[in-house]
């Protein structure tokens, strides 16, 4: 007589047939929440028939993958239904599919019996689609708006949600398309994930909000009581290498081995848990602190590497780190602060300059361009601001160019010289065709095209660069958002910490107040696009030339492209000039400077970031 299968909760299930693969994780063998006390919870709020929608904004070491992955086990195996995987592209989702999702399903006995391998003949499976009994699982990418409208679907398990596009192509927001596919089921279910971005525009967030916010608490050594470990309560002790954690409610510092021997007593309390009924959702966060793999030794190491990066490395830390959405710092910058704070540099290059680089912006009646020194930690030293007019669909203004970043150089006070060691220049305007025909003879001089490429959460230089065939060079794509903010960033650290901006007093040098009120000329705001708020960038009001702050940004990529090791730069530039691409044509005199003319006058002062 056949009997009814056994009643599991997702996290009885889970402990029950999951195996952990060797090439995904660091703890191979038989899974156990024993491990990680916190997932039970997080799992069984999946199976609970009361709980429509599962979020986790979490940060980093927590086990968020293995999780989603047993989800995904529960509804193959368990409660077999269609289901949709979602990654922030479709070339995550393939590389999601093949190294997490195979092994998984490899060596998870009960999955490998009921799904056939990719590889094998008639198996009807392939990396982004795949069948079992009772149902199927596809995994697209939130930029392919065709996936996402494709087939009903019970189960929706959507991964690193602050990271997907503002729209699928021109259908609209990627998460509201694939939610669309689940309204024909009474029983759906939708999982979110995700480590969160920047505040108020964070759509794990708001999520979080929307469900019973239950936050992962960890037990006092000292006192008892539940603690949420936040990096405020963090200590540590330079001199003993000791870490500790204070007590809310006792005041008490207890060492990290004394908090990690109760981290099976920690529990979820939760902030609203009202909104269970309200809108069927849980929601639930922890940080890295609640990790049983999580050292704070490596935690107060890679905060004080985040700090070097100023404001979008301690961006990053938190949200990847302790899992919360950062919210910017709103203290004031105004570019008369900066034009005050310029100083003597003593010599066209101070004894910290390294390298430099040169940003070069087309308009249609001339080049604008800067020179930029670089030193240790990516400290920087405005070196010259300058134009050069003339048309740059003719030659005679690409000539002027080659004079100052191919043949000029600039002195130390000891007399050693330096030229241009990198350049990028803007093609995304309307002398794009120029800006190409001039680069292409000079690739290997390191005189390159770059293209801005709007958009949050994008590296600085986005991927590798194109190959432009019919020009012979390549074409570097710039992050410009992710530029601007760590511009931003840069201009607000103090003096002497790492990616400070110096700017030279010489009013010869082209950095005014013109130049400041340029540079400080566009803020972030959040603008609600389809329904969801989305970050931009848009010029102040009373601002009209961004130029300045446009050509710091190539400049970054400049840089950026470099990656130099600036330890090796910094042996060898006490013992040599270093003009790499001088020739006869002309070399400009030391005390010389590219020509410049006032620009047009700006309104307005220092608006608040």
């Amino acid at each position: 007589m056949l009997e009814p299968p056994p009643k599991f909760t997702a996290s009885e299930w889970a402990n029950a047939n999951v195996v952990l693969s060797t090439e995904d994780s660091a703890e191979p063998g038989k899974y156990s929440t024993d491990r990680a006390p916190y997932q039970k919870e997080m799992l069984d709020a999946v199976s609970d028939p009361d709980v429509e929608k599962v979020v986790y904004m979490t940060g980093s070491q927590i086990g968020k993958t293995q999780l989603i992955k047993n989800v995904l086990g529960y509804f193959i195996d368990y409660f077999p239904s269609p289901i949709m995987f979602m990654q922030p592209t479709k070339d995550i989702a393939k590389e999601f599919s093949k190294t997490r999702i195979a092994p998984f399903i490899r060596d998870t006995k009960v999955l490998n019996d009921k799904m056939a391998d990719v590889k094998s003949r008639d198996s009807g499976n392939t990396v982004l689609n795949k069948t079992f009994p009772g149902g199927y699982l596809t995994l697209v990418g939130a930029n392919a708006p065709a996936d996402l409208a494709s087939r009903p679907i019970r189960v929706l398990l959507a991964d690193e949600i602050d990271r997907y596009p503002a729209s699928a192509g021109t259908e609209g927001d990627p998460l509201s398309l694939a939610e669309k596919r689940t309204n024909t089921f009474y029983n759906r279910k939708h999982v979110y994930a995700s480590t969160p971005l920047a505040k108020g525009t964070s759509r794990i967030e708001k999520l979080y909000l929307g469900g019973t916010q239950e936050v992962w608490h960890i037990k006092c050594p000292a006192c008892g009581e539940y603690v949420y470990p936040s990096w405020d309560k963090f200590h540590a002790d330079e001199d003993t290498g000791k870490y500790y954690l204070a007590c809310d409610h006792c005041g008490t510092l207890s060492e990290e081995f004394e908090w990690k021997k109760l981290y099976r007593e920690g529990k979820w309390i939760a902030e609203a848990p009202e909104n269970l009924k309200k809108y069927n959702c849980r929601s639930f966060h922890m940080n890295a602190f609640g990790s049983p793999w999580a050292s704070w030794g490596k935690l107060q190491d890679k905060y004080e590497e985040a700090t070097k990066l100023g404001t979008a490395g301690v961006k990053t830390f938190f949200n990847t780190e302790m899992g919360i959405p950062y919210e910017e710092d709103t203290e004031t910058l105004q570019s008369e602060e900066l034009y005050e704070r310029r100083e003597e540099y003593g010599a066209e290059l101070p004894d910290g300059v390294l390298l430099l680089t040169c940003g070069v912006d087309t308009q249609d009646d001339r080049l604008e361009c800067e020179i930029v020194g670089w030193g240790k930690d990516y400290e920087s030293w405005g070196i010259q601001y300058f134009r050069l007019y003339g048309d740059p669909a003719y030659d005679a203004v690409w000539k002027e160019l080659d004079d100052i970043i191919l043949n000029r150089t600039w002195s130390y006070a000891d007399g050693r010289k330096r030229g241009v060691s990198v350049t990028c220049i803007d093609s995304g305007g309307s002398k794009t065709q120029s800006v190409y025909k001039y680069c292409s003879t000079r690739w290997h001089k390191r005189v390159y095209p770059i293209k801005g490429v709007g958009g949050a959460g994008k590296d600085l230089i986005d991927g590798l660069p194109t190959k432009l065939k019919k020009y012979k060079t390549k074409l570097f794509k710039l992050g410009v958002d992710t530029g601007k903010e760590q511009i931003y960033s840069d201009l607000n650290q103090e003096k002497g910490q790492p990616r400070y901006c110096h700017f030279p007093k010489d009013h010869e040098k082209g950095y005014g107040k013109k130049y400041f009120e340029g540079l400080l000329a566009e803020m972030k705001v959040s603008k609600l696009v389809n329904g969801h708020f989305k970050e931009q960038w848009v010029l102040r009001p009373g601002r009209k030339r961004n130029e300045p702050f446009d050509i710091r940004n190539y400049n970054q990529a400049a840089i950026a492209i470099m990656n130099p090791n600036f330890d090796a730069l910094e042996a060898r530039s006490s013992k040599e000039d270093y003009t790499p691409y001088q020739n006869t044509t002309r070399v400009v005199k030391a005390g010389d400077s590219p020509k410049t003319r006032t620009r047009r006058r700006v309104r307005g002062g220092g608006i608040k970031i």
